[in-house]
């Protein structure tokens, strides 16, 4: 997966990535939030170990699924049930589920650790 990191005008850490909402979701609900970024890593290295089978991660926009091969990044209209009532004017967005190898999201927590805490 190709990304690129920096900092905005204000200096808060943005990330860019080539599956977009990935970058948005470590733009905003990851950010520099180290014990958020250390967790995730202990829960994949839970799921390499086979410890674990699956984890879901809650947040406030997006919900980051691992299981022992893959990540999937859902953002939260995805929870809608196909019978629910949408608010009027609304629609999903079917491209707001997306995923990658869980050896691919391993190394873009660990590349945006680093820019975060550069040695």
């Amino acid at each position: 997966m190709d990304y690129q990191f920096y900092r905005d005008v204000t200096g808060r850490p943005i990330a860019e990535c080539e599956l977009g909402h990935f970058g948005d979701w470590l733009s905003h609900e990851i950010g520099d939030d180290m014990q958020a970024i250390q967790g995730l890593l202990i829960n994949i290295a839970l799921l390499e170990s086979k410890q674990k089978r699956q984890i879901v991660v809650n947040g406030k926009d997006y919900d980051l699924v691992l299981d022992q091969d893959e990540a999937e990044l859902q953002f939260k209209t995805m929870l809608w049930q196909e019978d629910d009532e949408l608010p009027e004017g609304t629609e999903l967005d079917e491209n707001l589920q997306i995923g990658c190898g869980l050896e691919d999201i391993k190394q873009l927590i660990e590349a945006w650790q680093d820019f975060l805490n550069p040695a």
